[in-house]
C-alpha cells in the first residue's frame, strides 16, 4: 500500500525530471509516450488503491517520508494522508490527466517547444496530487504554488505572443492575491492549533465555541486563497484570460482540476468552516454571486473558449454555494460532474480550434456540423450535459445543490442559483448554434486548407468523456439506500446518513423548476441564433466585457499603483535613493584616494609613517598604564 502510494505521486515527478535532463535526445514521439504512461501509471496505481478500499483493506491511510521543518516546536513531516476525498480527487487529476495527456500528443503535434509542454504537465500533475494528498498544510500550500506555477508556464506557452505573456503574468499576479490570504490563514493555524497536521486541527476546532472570532478569521482567509485558486468574486478576473494557452491546458488545467482546489481546500477543511457560520454565508453568497455574474457575462462572449471560461466560473460559484449550505457532498459531486463535462466541452473546442487552424471566434464559424461530425455530436453532448438535461450529469448534481441551497433555508441564494442554472442552458445553446448551424462564416483564407475533423487520438478521449457526461450522474443516484459517491464520501463526515437521505432526496419543485427552465432556455437560444448569428449585438455588449470589472480594476487599482511606481521611479529614486548612493559613492572614491596618495613608493616616506604610528602606540600604552595605575 504504501509503495503503490509513493509511487502513484512521483512517478509524475519522475517524468518531469527525466524529460528535463534527456531533452536532447527525446524525440516527440518518445515524448509524449513517457507523459502519458507515467500518468497511465498513477492512475492505475489509484485506480488498484481504490479497488483495495472498496474491499475494506484500506482505512484512511497516512504515509510519512521524513521529517521536514523541525523548528521553534514545528513539527512539520513530508507525509500524506488517502481517505475517500484524496482519492476522488487523485482520480480525477490523474484520469482525466491522462486522457488530455493523449489528446495533447496529437493537439500538439506541429508545436514547438513539444518537450516544455509535457514537462509542464507533468510538473502539474506531481503539484496537484501534491495539493490533495498532503496531511499538512504546509505540505498543501507547497503543492498549492506548485499548480500556479504550472499554470503561469502553460498559460504563457507561446510567450512570444504578448497576449499570452500578459494572460500568464495576470493569471499569477491575481493568484499571489489569493495565495497571500492562504499563507496568512496557515500562520494564524499554526499559531491557534499549534499544529499544521489537517486531522489535529480538525479534532481541536470543537474546544471553540461556535462562531468564534479567530475561527471565523482564518476560515476567510482561507477563502481568500479559494477564491483566488478558483476564479470567485472578486479574483475571477484572471480565469477568462487564461484561455490564451493551449486548449487542452483550458480543459485540464483551468476547468477539470487546478481551479477545483479552492473547493477542495474548503471542502477539506469543512469542520473548521461548519464552526462559523459567519464564514459560511459569505461563501454561499460568494459562490450565488460568481455563478449569476459569470453566467451573465458568458451569455455575451463571442469567443468559444471564453463561454466555456466564464461558464468554468459559473460552475465553481455553484460547488461554493453548496459549501456554503454545509452540502460538501453535493460540491464533491458537482466538481466530478463537472470535471467531465468541462473536459469534454474544453477538448471538442479544440477539435474545432484544431481544424480551423487557431480560429476561435464564433461569429467565423457556422455551418460547421458538416465539417466536425463527430465533435457536433460531442459537444451536444456536452451542452445537454451542462444544461443539466436528464439523464445527463449536471441534472443530478445541480440540481442537488439547488434543492440543498431550499432545503436550508437561503431562498434568495436558491433563486439566484436556479437563474444561473437556467442561463446556463441559454448561453451553451447559443455558443452550439453560433459554432455548428447556419450558414458558414468561415473566413477566405481559412478555406484555403483543408477543414477535417480531428484524428483519432483527439477523438477517443472525447469519446470517454462523453460517456461519463452521459453516465456519471448516476454516481449520484440511489439505486439502494445511499447514492454510490454520497457513501464513498461519508467516511470524511461530509454525507448524510440513510435515514437523513431518504427523509430528504426526493423529485421536487425545485428540480422541476430547474429542468423546466433549462428546456425553455435550449429553444429560447435556439431560436434566437439558428438563424440570426448574433442576433442584437449591442445589447450584450456590457456582458461582453463581463460588467467592466477588469476596466474598473484597471482605473481604480492598476493606473493609481502605476502612476505611483512611475513617480517613485522617476522622481524619488533619481534625486533620493540614487543621489544618497552617488554621495555615498564619491566620498569613498575621495577616501580612496587619499589612502592612494599614501602609496607614493617612497621608502623613506614608508619609514616616517612607521615611526609616527609607533609613537602613537607608545603614547597610547603609557597613558593606558598611567590611567590604571591611577
Amino acid at each position: 500500500m504504501n509503495l503503490a502510494l509513493f509511487f502513484a505521486l512521483f512517478t509524475p515527478l519522475l517524468s518531469f525530471i527525466f524529460m528535463l535532463v534527456a531533452a536532447p535526445f527525446l524525440r516527440r514521439a518518445q515524448t509524449a509516450t513517457l507523459a502519458c504512461f507515467s500518468v497511465f501509471i498513477s492512475f492505475c496505481l489509484f485506480i488498484f488503491l481504490l479497488l483495495g478500499y472498496l474491499q475494506g483493506y484500506m482505512v484512511p491511510h497516512d504515509l510519512t517520508l521524513f521529517q521536514w521543518i523541525p523548528v521553534a516546536g514545528i513539527n512539520a513531516y513530508f507525509s500524506l494522508h488517502l481517505d475517500s476525498l484524496s482519492l476522488l480527487m487523485a482520480l480525477i487529476i490523474t484520469g482525466i490527466g491522462f486522457l488530455i495527456h493523449v489528446y495533447s500528443a496529437g493537439y500538439m503535434e506541429h508545436e514547438k517547444d513539444f518537450l516544455r509542454y509535457f514537462a509542464c504537465l507533468n510538473f502539474f500533475i506531481f503539484s496537484m496530487l501534491l495539493l490533495v494528498l498532503a496531511s499538512n498544510l504546509l505540505l498543501l500550500f507547497v503543492g498549492w504554488e506548485g499548480v500556479g506555477l504550472a499554470s503561469f508556464l502553460l498559460i504563457g506557452y507561446d510567450y512570444y505572443r504578448p497576449k499570452a505573456a500578459q494572460a500568464g503574468t495576470k493569471a499569477f499576479i491575481v493568484n499571489r492575491i489569493g495565495d497571500l490570504g492562504l499563507l496568512m490563514g496557515i500562520l494564524l493555524t499554526f499559531k491557534t492549533f499549534g499544529t499544521g497536521n489537517i486531522a489535529e486541527i480538525s479534532s481541536q476546532v470543537s474546544a471553540f465555541s461556535i462562531g468564534d472570532p479567530l475561527i471565523t478569521v482564518i476560515a476567510l482567509l482561507y477563502f481568500i486563497g479559494a477564491c483566488g485558486k478558483s476564479a470567485q468574486i472578486p479574483l475571477h478576473v484572471w480565469l477568462a484570460d487564461a484561455m490564451e494557452g493551449p486548449t487542452p491546458v483550458s480543459a485540464l488545467i483551468h476547468a477539470a482540476t487546478m481551479v477545483t482546489a479552492g473547493v477542495y481546500l474548503v471542502v477539506r477543511m469543512h469542520v473548521l468552516f461548519t464552526a462559523s457560520p459567519f464564514a459560511l454565508q459569505v461563501i454561499g453568497t460568494i459562490g450565488a454571486l460568481t455563478a449569476l455574474f459569470a453566467a451573465l457575462a458568458a451569455c455575451g462572449q463571442r469567443d468559444l473558449k471564453r463561454v466555456l471560461a466564464y461558464s468554468t466560473v459559473s460552475q465553481l460559484g455553484f460547488m461554493f454555494l453548496a459549501c456554503g449550505a454545509q452540502a460538501y457532498y453535493a460540491a464533491m459531486f458537482h466538481l466530478t460532474m463537472h470535471a467531465f463535462m468541462k473536459a469534454l466541452l474544453f477538448l471538442s473546442a479544440g477539435n474545432i480550434v484544431h481544424g480551423l487552424h487557431g480560429i476561435t471566434d464564433m461569429r467565423q464559424m457556422g455551418g460547421l456540423k458538416k465539417f466536425f461530425p463527430i465533435t457536433h455530436g460531442l459537444f451536444l453532448i456536452g451542452v445537454l450535459a451542462l444544461s443539466g438535461i436528464p439523464p445527463f450529469a449536471a441534472f443530478f448534481s445541480k440540481d442537488l445543490i439547488l434543492e440543498q441551497e431550499h432545503l436550508a433555508g437561503f431562498d434568495i441564494l436558491f433563486y439566484i442559483g436556479l437563474v444561473a442554472s437556467i442561463l446556463t442552458a441559454f448561453y451553451m445553446m447559443r455558443a452550439y448554434c453560433m459554432t455548428f448551424t447556419g450558414k458558414s462564416r468561415l473566413p477566405a483564407e481559412s478555406l484555403s486548407a483543408p477543414i477535417t475533423e480531428a484524428p483519432p487520438v483527439m477523438i477517443y478521449p472525447c469519446l470517454i468523456l462523453a460517456a461519463l457526461s452521459v453516465c456519471g450522474g448516476f454516481l449520484g443516484f440511489a439505486f439502494s439506500k445511499l447514492p454510490p459517491l454520497i457513501n464513498f464520501l461519508q467516511e470524511i463526515g461530509i454525507s448524510p446518513s440513510e435515514k437523513e437521505f431518504s427523509s430528504r432526496f426526493h423529485f421536487s419543485l425545485e428540480m422541476g423548476l430547474a429542468v423546466g427552465g433549462a428546456f425553455a432556455s435550449l429553444f429560447l437560444a435556439a431560436f434566437l441564433y439558428t438563424r440570426d448569428y448574433e442576433k442584437y449585438p449591442n445589447t450584450f455588449s456590457i456582458l461582453r466585457q463581463a460588467f467592466y470589472v477588469d476596466e474598473i480594476y484597471d482605473l481604480l487599482i492598476v493606473s493609481p499603483l502605476r502612476s505611483v511606481s512611475s513617480f517613485i521611479s522617476n522622481v524619488i529614486e533619481p534625486n533620493f535613493f540614487m543621489e544618497s548612493m552617488n554621495n555615498a559613492t564619491r566620498s569613498i572614491q575621495a577616501i580612496a584616494e587619499y589612502l592612494q596618495q599614501m602609496q607614493s613608493g617612497q621608502i623613506r616616506s614608508y619609514a616616517a609613517w612607521m615611526t609616527l604610528g609607533a609613537a602613537f602606540l607608545v603614547v597610547y600604552m603609557l597613558t593606558l598604564g598611567g590611567i590604571s595605575n591611577g
